[in-house]
């Protein structure tokens, strides 16, 4: 193929899965944090949800390769809910039995084993993939499973991997009881554009490769063709490389150069990038137009701040933003912009301070400030301040009950802090007895609006 072409010792952008390409970005650490906390807290049960690609295997993978020494691992895959009894499966899975047991004599055998592990000091644990197919009934015969940990070391743990699917059967009301032995769990979720641009050159420096290989206007347009999800950034980024090859030993000319290399300019909203350039005098195409003159109004430095922005100047954007937030009417989002050109930046806290700033705002409604909210419960989740994500997270909820995804955060976040100890209660804005910054600000910010 074309790693000799490019000096490569290996395909970066192979199809299947391997833990060793695996690129560690927030949502993959996020959620591989969480499993391990999952183990080391003795979570009986464990659920990592995700569309198809997004690289739940790959995870799952490191944790075998991390864990599996001081574990006794077995990984089911491709069990079906129209099989008769899951556990032959599962006996498979540990290398216990390839024979067709009885159901009592299986049972047994799994107990037993479970025991002698356990006097080895040695857990078992069980990862079953694609578990959305399992069905309502085998999903019951892992609950009762799971009662073979009696007394106060626990024997079993679970893991269940699976599409979104999984996550819609496990809500109804019928699973109410296996829902309640679950204590972690995460739905992963597609790259950022930068993210996918850090991911492509970390597949290619593993494979030996240079990092630059792949353009910011190539990773740009591979992040809009996959949506952020890495097994099509895969199969984008192989094509990518097999047709360079071919295009520049002259063997296969790429029929639709002019319009890929248009498309790779072309920034993702051209109203709110091309427009607003053009309306200011500049050039979209070249970024030395950003420097030409200083915006005449704060509407103007709000639209270059959105431009330099989405070419990756963050600094820049961030005074620019500073400067639009002068007027009256652009302090929230203003202030906002700044917080997202800082998380993109990596700098966290001074996001968070940003998102902070933003919602000082005096003249805006909770309806205007529940972007600026979501955005500041995901920055204090990220850099682990729980307590306070749930707080705000558990505002929005009050809000707007159906805003994006903040249901589920609340209640895994009410999870992990029920585990650690605090009860998982927040203490909600509107109650006299909120402590904390996020408290007084939620409180200040809306106490006399809900």
């Amino acid at each position: 193929m074309y790693e000799s072409f490019y000096h490569l010792k290996a395909k970066p952008f192979a199809l299947l899965p391997d833990s060793s390409f695996l690129y560690s970005g927030s949502e993959h650490q996020a959620a591989y944090s969480l499993l391990e906390y999952g183990l080391l807290s003795e979570a009986p049960f464990m659920v990592l949800t995700g569309e198809p690609g997004l690289g739940k295997t790959s995870l799952l993978q490191k944790l075998v390769a991390e864990h599996g020494t001081r574990h006794t691992i077995g990984l089911v895959t491709n069990a079906r809910y129209d099989i008769e009894h899951l556990l032959p499966w599962i006996l498979l899975s540990l290398g216990l039995s390839t024979k067709r047991l009885d159901p009592i004599e299986a049972y047994h055998l799994f107990s037993e084993y479970l025991t002698q592990e356990s006097k080895s000091h040695r857990r078992v644990i069980l990862i079953i993939d694609e578990a959305q197919n399992l069905g309502a009934e085998l999903l019951e015969e892992l609950r009762l499973l799971s009662n073979l940990n009696d007394g106060k070391t626990l024997k079993l743990q679970m893991i269940l991997s699976g599409q979104p699917d999984l996550y819609t059967l496990l809500q109804r009301i019928d699973m109410t009881q296996f829902a309640q032995r679950i204590v972690v769990d995460y739905h992963l979720k597609p790259l950022t554009d930068v993210d996918t641009g850090h991911y492509i050159r970390h597949r290619l420096r593993v494979a030996g490769g240079p990092a630059v290989l792949f353009t910011n206007k190539a990773c740009a347009l591979v992040h809009r063709l996959s949506q952020g999800n890495p097994r099509l950034i895969n199969q984008v980024s192989d094509r990518a490389l097999t047709y360079g090859d071919r295009t520049k030993g002259g063997i296969l000319p790429l029929a639709a150069k002019e319009e890929l290399v248009a498309l790779a300019e072309t920034p993702e909203d051209t109203t709110e990038v091309d427009d607003t350039l053009r309306s200011l005098g500049r050039d979209p195409n070249t970024e030395e137009s950003f420097d030409a003159r200083r915006p005449d109004s704060p509407e103007e430095a709000y639209a270059l701040g959105v431009a330099l922005k989405s070419h990756g100047r963050f600094k820049e954007a961030v005074d620019m933003f500073h400067v639009a937030a002068q007027g009256e009417s652009m302090w929230l989002k203003s202030h906002a912009q700044v917080g997202l050109c800082y998380r993109r930046m990596g700098e966290h806290q001074a996001a968070i301070q940003a998102f902070r700033t933003a919602l000082e705002d005096p003249s805006a409604s909770p309806n205007e400030s529940i972007d600026v909210l979501y955005f500041l419960g995901h920055s204090l989740k990220f850099t682990g301040q729980t307590e306070e994500a749930l707080e705000v997270y558990s505002r929005i909820n009050q809000l707007n009950p159906g805003f994006k995804d903040v249901a589920d955060r609340v209640m895994g976040l009410r999870q992990v802090l029920k585990q650690a100890g605090s009860g998982g209660e927040p203490v909600l804005p509107n109650n006299p007895g909120s402590r904390g910054p996020v408290g007084k600000l939620l409180h200040f910010l809306f106490g006399r609006k809900s």
